[in-house]
């Protein structure tokens, strides 16, 4: 092969063709019963791990033609893929059942070998489809000093993330019900991207490297039975998944690239470059985390500091790349450096998916006004707007999901209970309306013996409108491609 053409880590082109046996598979693979939509009592699932509910109906309409990009990632098609290609690579995870006959027909269920056939076929596609965009932002010739200068730029960018996110939410006095989100994005996921590490390496994807040099998602700031102590402060206490309606598109992403990397021996040197990102995401999480929540472990820090890791990180980082360079090439430099700078991509989407989470749930009240603004601009000059209507019957539980576009929901009858958390009840009655933007995360329970309800499409420029920079504490309201 010529050196300098490097091939990419993802390509959908290359999968397309396959697109119609792909969709006859993922609907086929999506009917089976461990992946139907979810009813209301599944709003957490108990400890369960055979369930995972992927919303089939999407993919009567999701038609898979054009990949996921960075500025979509908060959209239907990333969340639709996302959650079914963790269920895939979690198909190989024992989970013991326990003594009930229940919980033995379920653990067969979900394992059965029909959903582990048609897993490996459609694997790849929805890979490609996912991450076709990741890897195409190192550039050739990378070298030791650019390469650290990413590593240093995730570390940055998310202790100042972190930073400025927790004053927020302590602001908005919404720092327990956002704390309660975040550990379900990074403390309850956590398994699932050490298991794609500990896979990975039981496989030989870092023998090339110095056991003392290997990226690692081990927590030392905090420990694991801190991180533990505050997700229980926050009422996160099921094990893996049991908040599985509550993952962003991009937190799902994050396990899976792991995943798919570590699933490919000829992208081993990606995979370790992607790590390593993890890894940074990881400490400057937990430093932020523990500063945050100081009261929870005073002192736990004295044996170690975001500072003193960070070194150690940034060293075996540098070493790493001085391994490759001796020992393995250009090709091999460049493809650590694809795995560097696609986790550095995703990380920064990912940051910015959560923020808008953050920002949404924590303002939930302006979103009722901007959606009150909003509908009676409707009603006075756009009456004929396009909309959706629904009328949908007691308990019935909407799995949770995003929007392609801005909607309103308005409540002609009936009644109504709306999330965007754990732990949240927007209590809703014939009236009352609140916006939905983008890509932000929801679900719903009918109430009442019926509900009808009106969802507006709303365009984006009336988005911007609402926001005005001169309002103190005014929440910003921002589309999916910012």
């Amino acid at each position: 092969m010529n050196p300098t053409v490097f091939p990419a880590l993802f390509d959908f082109a290359a999968q397309h063709p396959q697109r119609e046996t792909f969709l006859s598979l993922l609907r086929e693979f999506a009917a089976c019963d461990p992946f139907r939509s979810a009813s209301v009592d599944e709003l957490v699932l108990d400890d369960d791990f055979y369930r995972r509910p992927l919303r089939p109906e999407d993919f009567n309409f999701l038609q898979y033609q054009k990949p996921v990009r960075a500025d979509n990632v908060s959209r239907l098609p990333s969340l639709a893929t996302n959650r079914t290609l963790l269920t895939l690579n979690e198909l190989d995870i024992a989970r013991a059942p326990g003594r009930s006959l229940d919980q033995q027909q379920r653990c067969a269920s979900f394992y059965a070998d029909k959903q582990r056939i048609i897993g490996a076929q459609i694997r790849p596609y929805l890979e490609a489809y996912a991450f076709d965009y990741l890897g195409d932002q190192a550039q050739p010739g990378e070298t030791r000093a650019t390469l650290s200068t990413r590593l240093t730029a995730t570390l940055n960018d998310e202790l100042q993330f972190w930073s400025t996110r927790f004053d927020r939410l302590l602001q908005r006095d919404f720092l327990e019900e956002g704390l309660r989100f975040i550990v379900i994005q990074r403390w309850a996921t956590l398994p699932s991207r050490r298991t794609a590490l500990a896979r990975a390496a039981g496989s030989n994807y870092f023998d090339w490297l110095d056991p003392e040099l290997r990226p690692s998602l081990s927590s030392q700031l905090p420990d694991d039975a801190t991180f533990a102590r505050i997700a229980g402060m926050c009422g996160v206490t099921r094990q893996t998944h049991s908040y599985w309606q509550f993952y962003l598109p991009t937190t799902l992403a994050r396990c899976n690239l792991l995943y798919a990397l570590g699933s490919r021996p000829d992208r081993a040197f990606a995979l370790a470059g992607a790590a390593f990102v993890a890894e940074a995401e990881h400490l400057a999480f937990g430093g932020a985390l523990l500063k945050a929540c100081a009261h929870i472990a005073p002192g736990a820090a004295a044996g170690a500091s975001v500072e003193t890791l960070r070194a150690d990180l940034q060293t075996r980082f540098e070493r790493t790349i001085d391994t490759l360079i001796a020992r393995h090439g250009e090709q091999a430099l460049h493809q650590f450096a694809q795995g560097v700078a696609g986790a550095q991509l995703l990380a920064q989407r990912a940051r910015w998916d959560l923020g808008e989470q953050l920002d949404w749930l924590s303002s939930i009240e302006t979103y009722c006004e901007y959606a009150r603004r909003i509908y009676d601009k409707i009603e006075i000059d756009f009456p004929d707007i396009d909309r959706d209507t629904f009328i949908e019957p007691h308990e019935l539980c909407s799995t949770t999901h995003v929007h392609n576009e801005h909607r309103l929901v308005v409540i002609e009858s009936g009644d109504m209970l709306f999330w965007g958390n754990l732990g949240m009840k927007l209590s809703m009655h014939p009236g009352d309306m609140v916006l939905i933007p983008d890509g932000r995360l929801h679900g719903s329970t009918v109430e009442s013996d019926s509900c009808t309800y009106h969802q507006p499409i709303i365009p984006d420029e009336w988005i911007a409108e609402l926001t005005d920079p001169s309002t103190a504490g005014s929440a910003a309201v921002t589309t999916a491609t910012t």
